[in-house]
Formats: C-alpha cells, sequence, structure tokens
C-alpha cells in the first residue's frame, strides 16, 4: 500500500512539474532522475518499517516517471490549438469538466498504444537487441549507490530552499513578499538600424536550473538567437521590410526557419522509418524462437480495450476510417524508431517524428484544427510513453523485478497522470495565460507556425521567407539548433537570459553532474509553486 501511494504521489509530481515546465521554455528534460531521489527520501523515512526498500524505490520511480513524459508531450503538441483557434481552445477552458475530459481521453488512448507497443517490443530491444536504455541504467546506479541519500537531501535542499525564496518573493496569505521579481539590467536603446530591447533579469529560480542542468544543449544557440535578433534580423527589417508590421516580419522570418528545419527533417526522417518498417518485418530462419516469443506477448484483454479506445476516441473528433488508420500506422513506426533511438541515446526527440506524420496528413486529409494538433499530440504521446515504459523495463531487468510487476505500476502510473494533465493544465492556463512569459509554449508556437506557412504560403512576404530559410539552414549546417536559436530570436529576453546565466554558470563547475540533485530540487520546487498560485 506504501508502494501504491508513493507511486501515486510522484505521478502527480512528474505530470504537474513538467506540465509547467514544457511551457514554460522549449525542452523537456526527464523526470525520473529527480523522482528517484525524492522516492528514496520517503521511503527512507520508513525504513524501520521495511527490510530493503530498493524494489519499492524502482517500482515507484518506473510508475511515477510515465506522467513527466506524457506532460511533456501534452504542453510540447495540444497546446498548439490555442495558437490555431484562440476560440475553440477558450470554449473548452470554459467547461473545466470538459476539457479534463478531453486531455485524459488523449492522453490515455495515446499512452495505452505507446504502453501496448512497449510490451510487443520489450524482449527484441532489451534481452535480444541489447540496448542499454542510459535512464534506466541511470536509475538503477543511483539507487544502489553508495551517496544516494547525500544526493537526495541535496536535493531536498535545493528544493526548501528555492520554496523560501518564492515564498518571500510573492507572498502568502498574511506572509507579504519582500524579495524584488525582477531588475533592469538595459534600458532599450536605439541607434541607427540596430535596435537594444529592453533587457530585465527575471529573479525565475527554475529557468537558472534548467539553464544549469542543460547547459551544454541551450546556452550557446539561445545566445545566438538574442545577438541574431539584435545585429541581424533588426537590421534587416530596418533596412528593407519596414512597410509591413514588425510582428508581421518575424513571424515571416521565424516561419522561414521553421520551414528549413522542417524540410531536412523530411529528407531525413524516411530513410530512419524505413529502416524501422524493415526491422519490424525482417524475417529470417534464426529468428523463429524470437518471433514467437514476439506474438506470445500479445495480451488479447489489452489489445481489445486500446482497440475500442482509439475507435470511441477518434470517431467522437470526427476522425475518417482511413485517417485513423493513417495514424495509428505511422504512430506505430514513429514509436518503433525512437524506442530504438532512446534506447541507444537515452533521448526522444519526438517532434520531427510529429511533424513527419501530421504534415502529410494536412494535404491527403480533409483535417480541421483539433485533428491536425491531436495527430501531433497523438504521435508524441504514445512514442514518449513508449520510450519511458521501455526505460523502465530495462531498470526492472537490472534490479530483479518481473516485467509484470513493474508493468502493473506503469499502468497505474498512466492512468493516474492521464486524470491529473488535464486538471493541472487547466490551472495554470487559466492563471498564466498561453503566450505569457510564464507560459510562451514555444514549441507549440513553433508548430503553429509551420501549420500557418503550410497553410498560408500564398500570403506571406517570400523574401523575409527566403531569408528566414537561409539562417535556419545554415545553422542546421553548422550543428547548431534552429528550433533553440529561435528560442532566443522569439522568446522574452529575460526568460532567455535566466536559462543562458544557468548555462554559463555550469561552464564554470568542475563538477556539474555533483550540482544536479541540488538544482533539480530547485526547477522542481518553482514549478510546484506556480501551479500553488495558480491554484491559490
Amino acid at each position: 500500500m506504501l508502494t501504491i501511494a508513493v507511486s501515486v504521489l510522484l505521478s502527480i509530481f512528474s505530470t504537474a512539474v513538467m506540465s509547467y515546465i514544457s511551457m514554460a521554455i522549449p525542452i523537456g528534460p526527464w523526470i525520473a532522475p529527480t523522482i528517484v531521489l525524492f522516492s528514496i527520501v520517503i521511503f527512507k523515512l520508513f525504513s524501520r518499517f521495511l527490510k530493503n526498500y530498493s524494489m519499492e524505490i524502482a517500482l515507484s520511480t518506473a510508475a511515477g516517471s510515465v506522467g513527466g513524459i506524457l506532460a511533456t508531450a501534452v504542453g510540447f503538441y495540444f497546446t498548439t490549438l490555442y495558437f490555431l483557434d484562440v476560440r475553440l481552445f477558450e470554449s473548452w477552458m470554459s467547461n473545466f469538466w470538459y476539457f479534463v475530459f478531453v486531455l485524459f481521453g488523449l492522453s490515455l488512448t495515446a499512452g495505452l498504444f505507446g504502453m501496448w507497443i512497449a510490451n510487443l517490443f520489450e524482449y527484441k530491444f532489451i534481452v535480444q537487441d541489447k540496448l542499454s536504455f542510459p535512464i534506466g541504467e541511470l536509475i538503477h546506479k543511483t539507487i544502489s549507490a553508495q551517496k544516494t541519500l547525500r544526493k537526495s537531501i541535496e536535493l531536498i535542499i535545493g528544493f526548501c530552499v528555492t520554496a523560501l525564496f518564492c515564498l518571500f518573493q510573492d507572498g502568502l496569505g498574511k506572509i507579504k513578499g519582500f524579495i524584488p521579481k525582477a531588475y533592469t539590467l538595459v534600458a532599450p536603446y536605439t541607434m541607427y538600424i540596430f535596435k537594444i530591447p529592453l533587457i530585465r533579469l527575471d529573479f525565475w529560480p527554475m529557468l537558472w536550473a534548467l539553464g544549469f542542468v542543460t547547459g551544454h544543449v541551450v546556452a550557446l544557440p539561445l545566445s545566438i538567437g538574442v545577438l541574431s535578433k539584435i545585429l541581424l534580423v533588426r537590421p534587416l527589417y530596418g533596412l528593407g521590410f519596414q512597410g509591413m508590421p514588425w510582428m508581421e516580419f518575424i513571424i515571416t522570418y521565424c516561419s522561414g526557419m521553421i520551414l528549413s528545419t522542417a524540410l531536412f527533417g523530411f529528407i531525413k526522417t524516411p530513410k530512419s522509418l524505413f529502416k524501422a518498417v524493415k526491422n519490424i518485418f525482417r524475417s529470417s530462419v534464426g529468428q523463429k524462437v524470437e518471433k514467437d516469443k514476439f506474438f506470445k506477448r500479445i495480451n488479447i484483454l489489452e489489445t481489445v480495450i486500446l482497440a475500442a479506445s482509439l475507435i470511441i476516441f477518434l470517431i467522437y473528433f470526427k476522425f475518417s476510417i482511413l485517417s485513423q488508420i493513417y495514424l495509428i500506422i505511422f504512430s506505430f513506426i514513429c514509436s518503433y524508431q525512437l524506442a530504438i533511438i532512446a534506447g541507444k541515446l537515452g533521448l526522444a526527440p519526438m517532434g520531427k517524428f510529429a511533424t513527419f506524420v501530421m504534415v502529410p496528413a494536412m494535404f491527403i486529409f480533409p483535417l480541421g484544427n483539433i485533428q491536425m494538433v491531436f495527430i501531433a499530440t497523438f504521435v508524441g504521446i504514445s512514442s514518449g510513453v513508449a520510450c519511458d515504459i521501455l526505460f523502465g523495463r530495462k531498470l526492472a531487468l537490472l534490479a530483479g523485478i518481473s516485467s509484470s510487476k513493474i508493468k502493473m505500476y506503469q499502468y497505474l502510473g498512466l492512468i493516474v497522470s492521464s486524470l491529473t494533465v488535464g486538471i493541472v493544465f487547466w490551472f495554470l492556463i487559466n492563471h498564466f495565460g498561453l503566450g505569457s512569459d510564464q507560459l510562451f509554449a514555444l514549441r507549440a508556437q513553433n508548430r503553429w507556425l509551420l501549420i500557418n506557412t503550410l497553410n498560408n504560403a500564398k500570403s506571406f512576404n517570400f523574401y523575409v521567407l527566403f531569408l528566414g530559410f537561409i539562417f535556419g539552414f545554415v545553422l542546421s549546417k553548422l550543428r547548431i539548433s534552429p528550433l533553440l536559436v529561435l528560442g532566443g530570436l522569439f522568446m522574452p529576453v529575460n526568460v532567455t537570459l535566466g536559462l543562458v546565466i544557468g548555462g554559463v554558470v555550469a561552464f564554470f563547475v568542475k563538477n556539474r553532474e555533483e550540482w544536479y540533485p541540488f538544482w533539480s530540487g530547485v526547477y522542481a520546487s518553482n514549478s510546484i509553486w506556480m501551479l500553488i498560485k495558480a491554484i491559490f
């Protein structure tokens, strides 16, 4: 009962934290390394009643981590609907229970599909192919490490210090805040065609923490984005395009960057998916035993429940039979290939696969905004959940836990997070508003730009679109992420600055990994505080 209770608590926790983070910043770190440390602390408190609680920690972590990837996919893709059709989105938001129902149905249906795929290929990937699934190995090492309790205490310190900071900054009840929320570093300044915007430092611990943890990924491209806005994009606008509104110019320029990224992703992705199809259907005499084990892993009851859920949900949202078949087939292939990438590298680049499935569907089927967004979200959730489930199965193998036992806890985590995600998103969006500094939802805006470009290409200024396309192409050739550069270009400077500061600090620390527990506690605490503010 204790393990079940902790699993439920960690599922709610990971869903809440990643719901906020997925809309606040353009990256989605794995939540599992954070929740395993919280799990260790909780079970340590009950150590008198438990002889060996390593298995309980593994089970609760595997259950809790599902909510993190599920919430990340919803934050990245589902929120695109707001930018495509704000009236429709707000009408859903006006009915709390309907909004929760929609996200529950979408999350559970796509999550069950991802779970079914993971069940199907667990033996092939983990036993036969011996893929490492690095997050599963990391969690097992964390549980087994002698210094784990010390790391958990560091995480709790980061959590508590940040909670006090937020309390003294925002206040709560009779406690009044006295820490300033921001400080102006540079006032707006214009010189000829160069314009330096207002540069404000927000005292936002979560941004510093995430910048620190992901510094090697975000610091450089975000800095390039900010500098290019001041030294390149603004001057281009001033020299030849002042006849069009600034917002129209920057949206068109960024659309060119998005189009460039999507195009080159399309060139590479089919080859990757073709390999996946070949691997799925590849057969040889030596694999006869493996094929028998593959088909034995198909649970009839699970398959029937999944099929019924898919049919009911997709018909309710007016997907045609052919579009349903298209979505299921390509989600299956994408989840398979993404699981291989996650098994080798520990990464889950859901975006390019979601784009690859969504864009052709726009031209093949008569889809509305809801269907387009649901396709991208379905692919993101199902492929992300499949990866997370396999991380947990790898952990089970290393920890000597039966696959069937950890499977039940992962189902528990999926159900709890599906019930929680709609509630959390409703409170956050209702309080902060999508597109605000707190919930800028860059990934959703990127997808909106892509859809808008493909639907309305004739209305764009092609010169501006071409300039953005060339800039995105050059960045790709330099192996700099255009999407993160676009974050620095498009996001508020104060948000970008917070992430860059954290990344810069990380470069001056001798052993960055030693500080991860502390900063994980910081970003978890700040995220929970934002949710508390949204509710109260």
